[in-house]
Parts: C-alpha cells; sequence; structure tokens
C-alpha cells in the first residue's frame, strides 16, 4: 500500500485506511483526509484528531445513481446520523473529552435497492488532549451560589432549571444544517478555554464545558447555526440562557445573556441575533459561555466553529 502525503512539512500522523490509497493533509487549516472509493469520495475534516474534538465526514457521491444509495455510518460501533447537503453525505463525530486515546473505527455500509449491504472500514487514531488544569486558592461568587442553606423556593426553582434543560436536550428534530458554523460574536477574545478545570485549594473542580467570549454587557450574541429554539429562559445557574437544536441531537446554547431575544420554537438562521452578552445566573462579569453537545457528548466550539465550511 502506497500513502502520499501533502504538508508543508512531513506530517506523523497515525491513520490507517483499508482497501485504497488516501490523500492526508495537515496544515494551519487543520486536518482533511481524503479517501477514493469506486462509487464515492470520501472526506474527513477536523481542526485536530484529538480528546474533545469534533470530525466532519463527508461522503462525495461520483454520479448520480449513487446520491441515493442507502448509507449508514458508524463510529466505534454506535451510529452516526447521516444528513443531506447538495447532493452529498455529512456525520459529525463527537470525541468526548473523556475517551480514551487510541483507534476509532469508523465503518461505512451501503447498499444499492435490495442488494446486500457492504461495507469499508477506517481507522483513524485520536491522540491525547493535554486541557489546562489551574491551581487557585478562592474564587469570589454570590453567597447564593455557595451558601448550603438556601430557601424551599430557590431549591424547587433549581429543579425545575434542571428539569427544563434535561427536556430540551431530550429533542429529536430533522438535521437543519445547511452550510458551516460561524462565531457567536464579532470580535472574538476567549477568556476561559474548553475542559480548563480550576482547582481550589487543592480541591479538584469540575471541567469548563464550554468556551467563554469577552464582552461589554449589550453585545450582541448570534447563532452559530440554523435551528430551533427549545429552551429560552432565565435560569438559576446559566442565568439567561438559551439552547438551540440543530438537528440530529446536535445543540448549541448560550449563557449568562443579559437579553433574550428569541423564545422557544423559533426558528433561527445562522447569523441571527438571539441576544445580548450580560452577567447573569453564576457569572463574575460579562461574557458568552458558548456550549456545543451532541447526544450526551460535549465538545471544544473551537472545533465547531473551525468547520465554516462543510
Amino acid at each position: 500500500m502506497m500513502w502520499f502525503f501533502r504538508s508543508s512539512s512531513f506530517l506523523f500522523l497515525s491513520i490507517l485506511l483499508f482497501h485504497q490509497e488516501a490523500l492526508i493533509s495537515k496544515n494551519s487549516d487543520g486536518i482533511t483526509i481524503s479517501k477514493i472509493e469506486k462509487n464515492y469520495d470520501l472526506q474527513i475534516k477536523a481542526r485536530n484528531l484529538a480528546q474533545g474534538e469534533l470530525i466532519l465526514v463527508k461522503i462525495i457521491p461520483k454520479k448520480k445513481a449513487v446520491v441515493d444509495l442507502d448509507l449508514r455510518l458508524t463510529a466505534d460501533g454506535e451510529e452516526i446520523p447521516l444528513s443531506t447537503i447538495g447532493v452529498n453525505r455529512v456525520g459529525f463525530i463527537p470525541i468526548s473529552p473523556e475517551r480514551k486515546p487510541g483507534p476509532l473505527l469508523l465503518e461505512l455500509f451501503s447498499k444499492i435497492l435490495f442488494v446486500k449491504y457492504g461495507s469499508k472500514k477506517y481507522q483513524l487514531d485520536i491522540k491525547k488532549t493535554d486541557f489546562i488544569v489551574i491551581q487557585k486558592q478562592s474564587i469570589s461568587l454570590d453567597t447564593k451560589y455557595t451558601s448550603s442553606n438556601l430557601s424551599k423556593e430557590t431549591y424547587q426553582f433549581i429543579e425545575e432549571c434542571s428539569k427544563a434543560k434535561s427536556e430540551a436536550f431530550l429533542n429529536k428534530s430533522e438535521s437543519q444544517i445547511s452550510s458551516g458554523f460561524q462565531y457567536p460574536v464579532k470580535e472574538v477574545y476567549i477568556t476561559s478555554p474548553f475542559y480548563v478545570r480550576r482547582d481550589y485549594n487543592k480541591k479538584k473542580g469540575r471541567p469548563h464545558g464550554g468556551l467563554d467570549f469577552r464582552g461589554a454587557k449589550g453585545t450582541p450574541i448570534y447563532a452559530i447555526q440554523d435551528g430551533t429554539v427549545v429552551l429560552a429562559k432565565e435560569m438559576y445557574y446559566e442565568g439567561n440562557f438559551t439552547i438551540i437544536d440543530h438537528g440530529n441531537k446536535i445543540f448549541s446554547y448560550y449563557m449568562h445573556q443579559s437579553k433574550l431575544l428569541v423564545k422557544s420554537g423559533d426558528k433561527i438562521s445562522k447569523g441571527q441575533i438571539i441576544g445580548h452578552i450580560g452577567s447573569t445566573g453564576m457569572s463574575t462579569g460579562p461574557h458568552l459561555h458558548l456550549g456545543f453537545k451532541i447526544g450526551e457528548t460535549v465538545i471544544n466550539p473551537e472545533s465547531v466553529l473551525f468547520l465554516s465550511d462543510l
């Protein structure tokens, strides 16, 4: 088997693609893997093949008859929903930040009419991500978030918020994604990266499940992708909180807003203003916390925003 590498420098990328030759490139634009098959071309694109990242898989048919090909994609045996953008099939594979580094097996099943399924296998090597750990002595938060003596009404509100969030993430819909993703703010300044962990007084803290963008109170927040609002309300910890369903169990969510400009059920277009930056909920200053999850897996929003072109 011969390998072809295209890069500004020699590429040390551990990847094995079965059946035929592959073209692999890695540069400032991330990683792109192209694989030529008989009926289609397979393209894999990601910022990085590592923990906490999002991987885009694109199946490009070579002829009209293949457009209606019955296809299924799995990653380590789990079904990855495929949606149609133009004539291409597109799937998003979330790599959990807690997943162990090592081989990820992709299998693509295809069937035409009543012919038995055939399959192709592709193996990727998922690398370890060195998430930041910060040792701190203290943090200043409103006592209502640190006190163990809360009122009955407060506990009830916290429970209602938790239930509303859980129900929103259970929503199931068809894919609403038809193009790449965009940043939620015009001026990008990240103040807290994904999965950074702050340990206080040698006590292990929880990893940061999103990405924080600095911004003055009132700064517009833009939807990163087309979708439907499944939750827009004041929450105890998240403050003014919006969840957008993009279909196929793909969700983006926006915390600590000073003002909500959408409501549950609204159809949203990418780039639409959905609210303003604020410091509501459990927050120490004005910022936007952007989160992104597929199914039950939270991933680094930077790896999502990297996919500005599908």
